[in-house]
């Protein structure tokens, strides 16, 4: 079994013109483990955050707004005077019916931070949104970020279902998650009516007292016009809600609706959206929307859950006796040892962040949320499972439908010659993975 990887800072000079340069990267070095995680991004490979959100631009086709964020991490430096710079490209292609290309849009800009340790810091980060105009239908977009500096590249793949819009059922557009009370630059991309608004990629918030902040449109129906919205908010099996109705200005055939509410009683993980128009009769009106969003991950929502199982959480990169000894910690000293327990797996300790807790709670979030079935959480899944170890696959080739055989996949990571195979032996939607197992502990 391959051992965990352990990053370490290489330094390379190279001469540019107007003076030295350096080249700032990660390289990976191998280290003895009982446990694996694998997948964290390597050297000079630009990973980023994708959000995707569509609005009204004529009567029949979106404007389609792409956001992105990279953490400092993500992007290579050349060091120039008292400068790091980061310089990358990224492209947006929308992909329609036969792999005809329906739309697209590139950016390419500077990224430029002052010193070595804002380089490493994955509190640092930016943001921006690329668009481009569609019609109605269903799409594949792929989104790469080429590293201009080290020539690595990433690509994220993304459905697009724009089949609503130009029909009589098209009521919502957006939403757009943001950052509440960021300054943002008054440049167009940035915004909604006349508010500039961050977007909040990857769609998490604090819970508690920090306010779920989105922004979206409603689109009047010239047969009912809608006069409400309700808001619709659950959580595990709705042990948690919350119902708002925000009352809508019918005078507009495109209203704007700026929604904040705090998240109290919320815990960590995620919360699923429904939002649904209602006219002057109450009567639905147009199809409802549904989404799902996340409240970050912290020490005290985990705490005041279930324990044991915020420890089987670690199975993946705690050793048994590891999870034993946490398991027994008294209440009051749990903090702590979580704290000890991170930094002991902390492959840069000199820096303020611990990179693979922040990834490994990252994965368990979107294991949650793309695997979970009425049986298990997402993380429990085999699905879950393969992705929360070896991150997200380099290929995933899917047959949900042959005569004679049951609906399975197959995931390919090519770098890590592993592939493995799950199928949907009982028909429910529960994909067991088949053995060979490939590294994966039953």
């Amino acid at each position: 079994m391959r051992g965990l990887i352990n990053p370490r800072v290489l330094w390379a000079s190279m001469k540019t013109l107007g003076g030295t340069a350096l080249l700032v990267f990660a390289l990976g070095v191998p280290v003895q483990s009982q446990t694996e995680f694998s997948g964290l991004p390597g050297p000079g490979v630009p990973a980023f955050d994708l959000d995707v959100a569509a609005f009204r631009q004529t009567a029949d086709s979106a404007r389609l707004e792409i956001y992105y964020r990279i953490t400092n991490p993500h992007l290579s430096y050349i060091k120039k005077g008292d400068e790091y710079i980061a310089s990358y490209e990224i492209s947006a292609v929308l992909k329609g019916d036969r792999d005809q290309q329906a739309a697209s849009a590139t950016n390419t800009e500077k990224y430029i931070v002052t010193s070595y340790d804002e380089t490493r810091r994955t509190s640092g980060y930016l943001i921006n949104v690329l668009t481009m105009t569609a019609g109605g239908g269903q799409y594949d977009l792929l989104v790469t970020v080429n590293d201009r500096v080290s020539g690595g590249t990433h690509t994220v793949h993304r459905p697009v279902d724009l089949r609503d819009f130009g029909s009589d059922d098209w009521v919502f557009g957006g939403p757009e998650f943001f950052i509440p009370d960021a300054p943002a630059p008054r440049q167009e991309r940035y915004l909604k009516d006349t508010l500039a608004l961050v977007p909040n990629v990857t769609r998490t918030v604090g819970g508690g007292d920090s306010p779920l902040s989105m922004y979206f449109e409603v689109y009047s129906l010239p047969r009912h016009p809608a006069q409400r919205v309700i808001v619709r908010l659950s959580q595990q099996a709705g042990h948690h809600r919350l119902t708002d109705t925000l009352a809508i200005d019918t005078s507009l055939r495109r209203a704007p609706v700026l929604y904040r509410t705090p998240l109290k009683g919320f815990e960590g993980g995620d919360v699923r959206m429904e939002l649904q128009a209602i006219d002057g009769n109450g009567r639905p009106v147009g199809n409802p929307r549904d989404l799902l969003f996340s409240i970050d991950w912290s020490l005290l929502s985990l705490f005041e859950g279930n324990w044991n199982e915020m420890i089987g959480m670690l199975v993946h990169i705690a050793t048994h006796d590891e999870m034993e000894t946490l398991k027994k910690t008294p209440p009051e000293d749990r903090a702590a040892a979580l704290e000890q327990f991170w930094k002991s797996k902390d492959p840069s300790p000199e820096s303020e962040e611990n990179e693979w807790k922040q990834e490994y709670y990252r994965r368990i979030q979107f294991a949650n949320q793309q695997y979970t079935t009425p049986f298990q959480p997402g993380w429990r899944t085999d699905f879950g499972t393969v992705y929360i170890k070896y991150g997200e696959p380099d290929e995933v080739e899917r047959f949900p439908f042959e005569i004679g055989r049951k609906p399975y996949e197959i995931w390919y990571y090519y770098a890590q010659r592993r592939q493995f195979v799950f199928v949907d032996a009982k028909g429910n939607g529960e994909y067991e993975l088949q053995y060979p197992y490939d590294g994966i502990v039953r």
